[in-house]
């Protein structure tokens, strides 16, 4: 009985606290910051971090929803690192989550992978776009809280 009663009055106390209001649907919206236009070949500094990807175009967009690398510099002398990755792949029964890790290292602009693949890629900020005959992903900084 006491247990009801708390909970009666914190459902109380909470609906009397804030007012109800409606925010038109064009107030919900969430609003993405433009990708910049400014790309220029990536750094190896420039690849630290957690990247999540914002778009995926061409023939990877359709088996990818969604890609996040983790990458870390290895060594200050040279463009080398590893990596971590995942994507939630579409296809079969349902999506599903598919990751890999391994090395990676960078020359002229081009980012090689330990297992053999490899992209172009380019920086603006905290914006990474990765680019292949697959297909482009353009991928943003995240934090790591």
């Amino acid at each position: 009985m006491v247990a009801s009663s708390k909970c009666l009055l914190l459902a109380g106390l909470c609906g009397g606290c804030i007012a109800p209001s409606v925010v038109d649907s064009a107030g919900r919206a969430v609003e993405l910051a433009p990708a910049p236009t400014n790309w220029a070949p990536a750094r190896a500094e420039q690849l630290d971090g957690l990247f999540e990807s914002l778009s995926i175009e061409g023939e990877a967009a359709a088996s990818l929803w969604r890609v996040h690398y983790h990458f870390v510099r290895t060594s200050t002398e040279a463009p080398v690192g590893t990596y971590s990755g995942a994507a939630l792949v579409i296809g079969g029964a349902s999506p599903q989550f598919q990751t890999l890790s391994g090395e990676w290292s960078l020359s002229n602009g081009r980012l090689e992978f330990s297992d053999g693949s490899g992209a172009q890629v380019f920086a603006s900020g905290e914006w990474l776009k990765l680019a292949s005959d697959g297909g482009v992903v353009v991928f943003r900084k995240a934090a790591i809280q």
